[in-house]
């Protein structure tokens, strides 16, 4: 029987895991991978180019609906393919799927890789499939549930899902040395599965060094808490700073269980070998109490310092909002105390009802309203209104397209430290926007940077911000072409000036040439330093170097 595994991508940057798991129990088995926002209908006659026989598709948040249209329009164009469904999204409501969408045939619920191989096993070889444990499906009028799939205990038996170079996606590559986590935080779906399981350490080290070796740009680790075991993680992340090339390495962190002989170990990774994703989520204890999460936020928060003056991990931080019993005042608090540890990206997520979380049962108790399609995002709670919730939808998006871009990191690191709370000033800055249309419709570059100064120029030295920007908006755009409102007059022999300069600007950049910089008057000079500024008020000529968007300073 010809099987095809299909899964849709939030973006075309991103990659299949589960996908590629199963296509090792069988090497006939052909692969499809679309995104979200591909048309269904040209998904849907690329997948029956590949004449499937049997059409299985990895299910998420993200990507459900699209996949179930997909689903439905190609079972119009051949009614002969059968469907099956795997992944989070399928796993806890599988008998509702099978009733609700008479499309699809089967469900694979929970870890997939051994009831795939058992459930394609049978299917090839015409045998029952009530023996096939975490398989769903359909026989005549009724639903069949068998019995469910027990976790995989020795994970080594499942196949590495990159076999040669050429399994390898030219994209961001992800990384399994774990399952399940110690922790049990009720909105999450790994607090069902106790506990961590390991890959072997020196099956890791051999994967990991395939990936070195083929110079993949980035590997993410999908482990939940790759630290939960601290053995594991300071050998794996010994291993990667000896052996480490041109391979980037991305992880899941619980940043408050970082003892000092793993943060020893950390300072001395080259700069950007590892990013860390770290989970906040709130600082209040109470509302870590209702979550059932436990974090020592001290902790947490001397050691996230701590990595930030390495230098060499970029560090993104995750708070969530509509957290069961938090109201405003505790959610700005944790906000504004993330943003004291000056991470590289803070990250505003909303609270997700999850089938088969804990907290899915928890609803009534806290209030919870949402929504009952995914992503099930939460809309209001007994401590949070809808009013509320709808203005942290709009200062996350400007505060993900201002602040986390890094496109004004000059700007923010001199306003930022001075202003009394960094929600607000986001949050003001938001309804600002709001004004300008700014969430109707698309804007350039150049009239955010706009919109940016107007808004700072009544508070702040205008002279300052004015430079600010125009540093920010050549680093950013690498092009002479500055808008108006930043441009200023340029002494007549400044081309003059910057030529007799060129010896001294190549003892710097020494493969430079006039034709690769950019060279702007300014009225001051500015230096970013451990995320702190300093700013000389001199003119003098900013030199930008277009290849690396780096500048020096030359007198006047």
């Amino acid at each position: 029987m010809k099987c095809v595994l299909a899964a849709l991508n939030s973006k075309y940057i991103h990659s299949n895991l589960a996908i590629r798991y199963l296509k090792q129990y069988d090497e006939k088995i052909e692969t499809f991978e679309g995104t979200i926002n591909d048309n269904i209908l040209n998904m849907a006659y690329k997948i029956l180019e590949l004449s499937p026989e049997l059409l299985g598709f990895s299910c998420y948040i993200w990507n459900i609906e699209e996949t179930i249209k997909l689903c439905s329009t190609i079972k119009k164009m051949d009614g002969r393919i059968k469907i099956f469904l795997g992944g989070p999204e399928v796993s806890f409501n599988g008998e509702d799927i099978l009733k609700k969408y008479d499309f699809i045939d089967y469900i694979i619920a929970g870890e997939g890789e051994l009831t795939f191989s058992e459930f394609i096993k049978a299917l090839n070889e015409n045998k029952s499939l009530y023996e096939v444990d975490g398989l769903i499906f359909k026989e005549g009028n009724n639903i069949i549930k068998n019995q469910e799939r027990k976790s995989i205990m020795d994970l080594n038996i499942i196949p590495f899902p990159y076999k040669d170079k050429d399994e390898i996606p030219d994209k961001i590559v992800y990384y399994e040395a774990a399952r399940g986590c110690p922790f049990g935080c009720s909105y999450c779906l790994s607090s069902i599965d106790k506990g961590i399981r390991h890959l072997s350490i020196e099956r890791v080290k051999k994967e990991l060094k395939f990936f070195i070796d083929n110079d993949v740009k980035l590997v993410k680790f999908v482990d939940r808490t790759f630290n939960g075991n601290k053995k594991f993680a300071m050998e794996i992340w010994s291993f990667l700073i000896e052996n480490h090339k041109n391979t980037k390495f991305h992880f899941e962190l619980a940043g408050d269980i970082l003892d000092d002989e793993e943060l020893e170990l950390l300072s001395k990774a080259p700069a950007g070998l590892f990013q860390f994703e770290i989970g906040v989520q709130t600082t209040n204890p109470s509302i870590l109490k209702n979550i059932n999460r436990k974090m020592d936020f001290e902790k947490l928060k001397q050691n996230i310092i701590r990595i930030e003056r390495f230098g060499n991990i970029h560090c993104h931080l995750d708070v969530i909002a509509g957290l069961p019993g938090e109201n405003m005042d505790s959610f700005i608090k944790s906000f504004d105390m993330c943003m004291e540890m000056k991470p590289d990206v803070l990250q505003l997520g909303f609270l997700k009802i999850l089938k088969g979380s804990p907290i899915y049962n928890e609803t009534d108790k806290y209030g919870i309203k949402y929504l009952d399609y995914p992503p099930y995002q939460v809309l209001s709670t007994n401590t949070m209104s809808y009013d509320e919730l709808k203005m942290l939808i709009m200062v996350e998006k400007v505060f993900e397209e201002y602040y986390n871009s890094h496109l004004f990191e000059y700007t923010f690191s001199y306003v930022l430290p001075m202003v009394k709370s960094d929600f607000v000033f986001f949050k003001d800055f938001s309804y600002f926007l709001k004004q300008k249309g700014y969430f109707d419709r698309s804007f350039s570059f150049s009239k955010k940077t706009e919109f940016l100064y107007e808004f700072l120029k009544s508070s702040f030295n205008e002279i300052i911000i004015k430079e600010l920007l125009l540093h920010d908006y050549i680093k950013t755009t690498r092009r002479s072409n500055i808008p108006n409102f930043l441009r200023r007059d340029y002494p007549p022999n400044i081309k003059t000036i910057v030529k007799g300069k060129m010896d001294e600007i190549k003892c710097i950049w020494s493969d430079i040439d006039i034709k690769d910089i950019i060279y702007i008057p300014v009225k001051l000079r500015v230096h970013i330093e451990e995320g702190n500024i300093k700013i000389d008020m001199k003119d003098a000529i900013s030199i930008f170097n277009m290849k690396t968007g780096n500048h020096i300073y030359i007198n006047i």
